[in-house]
């Protein structure tokens, strides 16, 4: 799938625009979501992660969407896990 058919799916599932591009590069590049390395990196990430999952369908694990989602979730965690 081309990056700008990625881009329309990210944007229809509530990425903010200004962060479409940044995303999908480094989605393209290592197949999910970057590293969360600051407390505000991490709110974005909760807000986004909430706007995103209200749109993918239950049981789709497989759209490039979900997978971002499932890789954003554990980026989450992990920052969670490191905060704690």
């Amino acid at each position: 799938m081309k990056h700008r058919d990625y881009r329309k799916m990210f944007l229809a599932a509530g990425m903010p625009e200004d962060q479409v591009d940044a995303v999908l590069d480094h989605f393209h590049a290592d197949g999910g979501a970057a590293d969360i390395t600051s407390a505000a990196e991490y709110e974005t990430a909760k807000s986004i992660y909430a706007v995103m999952d209200a749109s993918v369908t239950s049981g789709d694990f497989h759209s490039p969407v979900a997978r971002y989602l499932i890789s954003l979730g554990v980026r989450i965690v992990a920052w969670e896990d490191q905060a704690a």
